[in-house]
C-alpha cells in the first residue's frame, strides 16, 4: 500500500482533501470493505500532512460511515449498509416536514407504489404473504386509540410490499419516505373516523391481488388506496 495515497500540498482544507482521497480509494475499490487502511503514520507520510489534519479527515470519514477506527487495532473500511444511505434522507425529510411536504410525500407515493405493488405480485414469496397477512391482522386488532401503532403497522405493510419486489434498490429508495408514515398516518387515524376501516379494506384488497399474482389488479388496488389516503391526508391539512 506504499503508493495508495498521493501527497497533498498546502491548503486551508487539507482534511477535506485527505477525506476526498480516502473516499475515492474506497469508491475505486482500491481498498475493500473489511480491509485495513495504512496506519496513521504511514498515511501522514503518503499524504505529506500533519497528524492533526489526518485525524480530522479520519474523524469525518468515520462520521460518514466510511471507516471504523478501532483503538489498538487500526482503521478499517466499512461495509456500506442501506441504513447509511437512507438515514440522512429520512432525517432531511423529517426536519422539513410541513403542510407542503406532506402533499409532496403523497405525490411521490402515488408515482411509485402502484408499480411497486405490481412487481410484488410477480415476485412475492410465501414468506412475504405470511408477513403481509400478519400485519393485516395486527391492524385489525390494534387498539382504536393507539394511533401511533396503527401508523407503524401501516408503514410496515407498505415496506413489506417494497421488499417483496426482490429488487434491493426499491426499499432503499422508499424507506426514507415510509419513515414519515407513522407521524402522518397517526394523525389521519386520529382525526378521520373511517381511516382505519378503509385502510383495512384496501390493504386486504392489495394483499389479495398480490397473493393471487395479479400484477395489474395489485397496481389498480394500490392506485385506489392512495387516492383515498390522499383524501384523508388533505382532511388533516385542511
Amino acid at each position: 500500500m506504499a503508493n495508495l495515497f498521493p501527497k497533498i500540498g498546502s491548503s486551508t482544507t487539507l482534511s477535506q482533501e485527505i477525506l476526498k482521497n480516502i473516499e475515492n480509494a474506497i469508491l475505486q475499490k482500491k481498498v475493500a470493505p473489511g480491509e485495513k487502511l495504512p496506519t496513521e503514520s504511514e498515511m501522514c507520510q503518503m499524504f505529506g500532512v500533519s497528524r492533526t489534519a489526518l485525524r480530522e479527515a479520519l474523524r469525518m470519514a468515520s462520521a460518514r460511515g466510511l471507516i471504523t477506527i478501532r483503538k489498538g487495532s487500526g482503521i478499517y473500511v466499512n461495509e456500506y449498509s442501506p441504513d447509511q444511505a437512507t438515514q440522512p434522507l429520512a432525517l432531511y425529510l423529517e426536519l422539513n416536514l410541513d403542510r407542503d411536504y406532506i402533499l409532496h410525500v403523497m405525490e411521490v407515493r402515488q408515482m411509485l407504489e402502484p408499480s411497486i405493488a405490481r412487481l410484488a405480485a410477480i415476485n412475492r414469496t410465501e414468506q412475504d404473504l405470511t408477513q403481509l397477512e400478519k400485519l393485516l391482522i395486527n391492524l385489525e386488532r390494534c387498539a382504536p386509540n393507539d394511533y401511533i401503532k396503527q401508523g407503524q403497522i401501516d408503514r410496515d405493510f407498505h415496506l413489506t410490499i417494497a421488499q417483496a419486489c426482490r429488487n434491493p434498490l426499491i426499499p432503499v429508495i422508499v424507506t426514507p419516505i415510509f419513515k414519515l408514515m407513522p407521524k402522518i398516518r397517526s394523525l389521519v387515524y386520529k382525526y378521520v373516523d373511517t381511516a382505519k376501516s378503509e385502510a383495512i379494506e384496501w390493504h386486504r384488497n392489495i394483499f389479495d391481488r398480490i397473493a393471487a399474482g395479479d400484477a395489474e389488479g395489485a397496481y389498480q388496488a394500490m392506485v385506489k388506496h392512495l387516492v383515498i389516503a390522499e383524501r384523508h391526508t388533505q382532511k388533516i391539512i385542511d
